[in-house]
């Protein structure tokens, strides 16, 4: 009665299971043994998290390194919560993060490899014969309970203080029906969707293996979890069971959260017969907040989105880099012994993984990211500047300082080239894209000279000192001096003031001098960027140009002047 009622449920299922094993063969390399294989399977449900992108680059790494597959599957069984464009956007971000993928998804509706589709909601038929075959073996079985009884019986268990909770057991009361009754069920018009028959009991406990963890003592599954909706398609733990089988999927590399699910997922395997692959999962990243640690949440935290770190500028091979200290302790050594290798070089041991969740540090992925960026060239620096300004990012908090930037590259090209070397040569001072603009708006800010920033304190002090010295300077320069001779002449002008003109006999002697000519540099530093920590200043102002430093200097003095 078990198949008469799989033909009834599925009459136009023709096609065995047997049939699609020889569809997907094992994969074997070149000696005749199992190909390392494994995948990447994001919901289409919203943005990518910077976890996906870590999970997705250690996957990439483990195949590459095991000379197997890596692929990119879509699990969109939930129609209603798939969001347009997702696809696009994993596809988008795994190649501006240079993750390659050997079979898979390639758009929204394209795709590579023979071992596809690699839609989920393109396998339905697939499905369908698995879960045709549990019918017809009582593995599996059509309930008919509503939504309304499923919470009656959720109270009662909760009223009881049940030790089976969920449908389960004793308490999952279609398991209990007929054939026969099931059939006239079905025949009569009413609602279903299909379960497994677990085998698993509420006080078995048993031994999971965990590539990271070891040996992990876990409750079995106890749950007759739903394997087919009422919309015909499967549940994600039916699906990826079926998939990673015909995929011949070897590692299920992925986030810890599944630990929990790891129970029912075993139980999948082996009710139908399929070799296990190694379950490794992988420590969540954190965040500091306040006295405790949690994950990086997409509701809370900007940073949690890949495209976070497209949007403000961060180069993505020095994320990739921060990226990989998490993953394994040793990579910071080796990247620095070898600086200008590829990543996939690196000798990636995923059994050195941490198991304990990583703090991720901004202080350390800036440093990283500024190594990167010294030791870039200005010709990448110019290529890479330029994509980042020119993506389709205007909703980012960067919109407006990058479009005063597309206008320097479209309008001075040339001159914002010349720039690079101010800020670039001998200081490490870009993490990102983002801090070119924010930390040199003296540069290219065309009306910074009407600009009014905050005054130190100690300048307000001593204002008209101050007023004084930037009058003298504006007197004797000359656009012509070069470094040597401008710089001479601040000197003089220290001189003048009776500021020490070597910071050292300021030091000896603080009670001889006002100060030193570093003093008297930083009033006229300030009054041209409003800043204390610059590149070279006459480089800087060679650069604006004479008009605009004398713009900038003489609303100085009128700020001083209305203190």
């Amino acid at each position: 009665m078990s198949r008469e009622l799989a033909e009834l449920i599925f009459p136009e299922v023709t096609k065995s299971t047997s049939d699609y094993e020889k569809v997907y063969p094992l994969r074997l390399d070149e000696n005749g043994k199992q190909q390392c294989c494994v995948r990447f399977a994001p919901s289409p449900t919203g943005f990518l998290h910077i976890g996906a992108i870590y999970t997705a680059l250690i996957n990439r790494l483990f195949a590459d390194h095991k000379e197997g597959k890596f692929l990119l599957r879509i699990e969109d069984t939930d129609q209603k919560r798939s969001v347009p464009g997702a696809v696009e956007e994993i596809v988008t971000t795994f190649d501006l993060f240079n993750i390659k993928v050997d079979e898979g998804a390639t758009s929204s509706d394209s795709s590579k490899g023979e071992y596809g589709p690699y839609f989920q909601s393109q396998r339905k038929e697939i499905y369908e014969a698995f879960a045709k075959e549990l019918l017809s073996r009582g593995d599996a079985y059509p309930c008919f309970c509503s939504p309304e009884d499923l919470e009656e019986l959720r109270q009662r268990q909760m009223d009881e203080k049940s030790p089976v909770m969920g449908y389960a057991e004793s308490d999952a009361r279609c398991r209990r029906l007929t054939s026969e009754e099931q059939i006239a069920r079905i025949e009569g018009g009413d609602d279903y969707i299909i379960r497994l028959r677990s085998r698993g009991s509420h006080e078995q406990t048993r031994v999971f293996i965990d590539g990271l963890r070891g040996e992990l003592e876990m409750p079995v599954n106890n749950q007759d979890i739903v394997i087919i909706k009422a919309d015909g398609l499967p549940t994600y733990h039916f699906a990826h069971s079926v998939d990673d089988h015909l995929m011949r999927t070897s590692h299920v590399i992925r986030a810890d959260e599944w630990i929990s699910s790891l129970p029912i997922h075993v139980e999948l395997f082996e009710i139908q017969g399929f070799d296990l692959p190694e379950f490794i999962h992988l420590s969540p990243i954190l965040k500091q907040d306040g006295n405790s640690r949690r994950k990086l949440s997409k509701r809370l935290d900007p940073e949690a989105k890949a495209s976070y770190y497209i949007e403000v500028g961060y180069p993505l091979p020095a994320v990739k880099d921060y990226l990989m200290n998490i993953a394994n302790s040793n990579y910071e050594d080796w990247r620095r012994d070898n600086p200008d290798a590829d990543i996939v070089d690196f000798p990636f041991d995923i059994y050195k993984t941490s198991v304990s969740g990583a703090l991720f540090d901004f202080d350390k992925l800036g440093n990283i990211a500024k190594k990167y960026v010294g030791s870039m060239s200005e010709e990448e620096i110019m290529t890479a500047y330029s994509e980042w300004l020119q993506a389709d990012l205007d909703t980012d908090e960067n919109h407006d300082s990058r479009q005063v930037m597309r206008s320097w590259l479209q309008d001075r090209r040339t001159d914002f080239e010349h720039s690079i070397t101010i800020w670039h040569e001998g200081r490490l001072d870009v993490a990102k894209w983002s801090d070119i603009y924010e930390n040199y708006p003296y540069l290219y800010d065309r009306s910074f000279s009407v600009r009014v920033p905050q005054v130190p304190e100690d300048f307000i002090e001593q204002k008209n000192e101050v007023i004084s010295i930037l009058k003298a300077y504006l007197n004797s320069y000359d656009h012509s001096d070069d470094n040597s001779s401008w710089f001479g002449k601040i000197r003089e002008i220290a001189v003048q003031f009776n500021y020490a003109a070597k910071p050292k006999d300021f030091k000896k002697n603080p009670d001889q001098y006002k100060g030193s000519i570093v003093h008297v540099s930083s009033y006229i530093r300030f009054a041209i960027t409003h800043a204390l920590n610059t590149p070279d200043l006459h480089s800087m102002i060679c650069f604006i140009g004479e008009e605009e430093m004398r713009l900038r200097v003489e609303k100085m003095i009128s700020i001083f002047s209305d203190l």
